[in-house]
């Protein structure tokens, strides 16, 4: 699918901030933040978001609502109004309509004052790259090997010390790069090289980390807007504290992921910055029984898809006949 939408993006509109010290100025603005989780087209004809996304969302005290997968730019509005920021997640396929929206959305809501984050995991990293640069197709990203393994970070330019994500907790974040903690399960990324050698990337995002594919690749792991809470990371923590799947004919981990202390408490920190960012805007539901209505909290869960994911959230598609 196309971006239909115009990225109507201007890169040097909002000069560079020194990221860590605005994050921690900004106000705290709501207390129980709500994210939009972009929901995915499944298998099965209908809609599904995975339920270690919410629960990751829920582990830092944040609430989770969906965002469908084709929802009409109206009831975009909506819904953005009352949420405190986005998650676009894992999965596959391109950038949605829905998604190009909400992208030029955060962005010009952080362009005029509102401070409100996007935060893309595994494919979510790639949909910013792909909407950043206005290049809608694989040729913006890198074939690697790099699924179903666990990855050291690569910190690059002291960003322990002086980015908003890795700084919000340095301690915490520091093993990540001494340990293989991180769980990968991608065959698309972007190579540092090609980053770099992309102007619109390379002037809107400053890489914060790499890793390391089986053959040798290096790329991009980690990465932040240098002007906007934007940020985009190639593994996924949601799936640390959350995913035990085992294979039915050997009852082997589905997975390889590193469930340690360490690659939870990293997991739990990833959260806690994240719903952090979002509590810096006042967004809201207009009435109580509307945010009752739109929260995941009473969505039945399904096994259905196990042991890729230990439970989803199925919702009938919008654009279903």
């Amino acid at each position: 699918m196309g971006f239909g939408l115009a990225l109507m993006v201007v890169l040097s509109s909002t000069s560079p901030t020194n990221g860590a010290s605005t994050a921690q100025t900004s106000p705290v603005l709501t207390k129980n933040p709500i994210i939009g989780i972009h929901a995915h087209e499944s298998l099965f004809h209908d809609e599904f978001i995975a339920s270690s996304y919410v629960k990751w969302v829920e582990s830092a005290g944040g609430r989770a609502v969906r965002i469908p997968y084709d929802a009409p730019k109206e009831q975009l509005l909506e819904l953005l109004s009352s949420i405190n920021g986005i998650l676009f997640p894992g999965g596959y396929g391109d950038p949605t309509e829905s998604a190009a929206f909400m992208y030029n959305y955060a962005i010009s809501q952080n362009a005029n004052g509102t401070y409100f984050p996007l935060w893309g995991t595994c494919l979510g990293l790639e949909w910013l790259v792909k909407l950043t640069s206005q290049v809608n197709d694989t040729s913006i990203l890198d074939h690697v090997d790099a699924r179903n393994v666990t990855s050291t970070l690569t910190f690059l330019d002291n960003a322990l010390d002086t980015s908003r994500l890795f700084g919000f907790n340095r301690a915490t974040f520091a093993p990540l790069e001494s340990k293989a903690l991180s769980f990968n399960y991608h065959q698309w990324a972007i190579t540092l090289d090609h980053f770099m050698a992309t102007p619109t990337l390379r002037s809107f995002y400053r890489v914060l980390a790499t890793s390391v594919d089986r053959k040798g690749a290096v790329y991009v792991a980690a990465l932040e807007a240098t002007a906007y809470p934007i940020y985009g990371i190639q593994f996924h923590p949601e799936k640390t504290p959350y995913e035990f799947g085992l294979n039915k004919h050997d009852r082997r981990p589905h997975y390889a992921i590193d469930h340690s202390y360490e690659a939870i408490m990293a997991s739990q920190a990833f959260a806690h910055f994240f719903i952090h960012e979002a509590k810096k805007n006042a967004h809201a539901f207009p009435s109580i029984a509307g945010e009752s209505q739109a929260l995941l909290y009473n969505t039945p869960s399904s096994n259905r898809s196990y042991p890729s994911y230990e439970e989803v959230l199925v919702f009938s598609s919008q654009n279903q006949s």
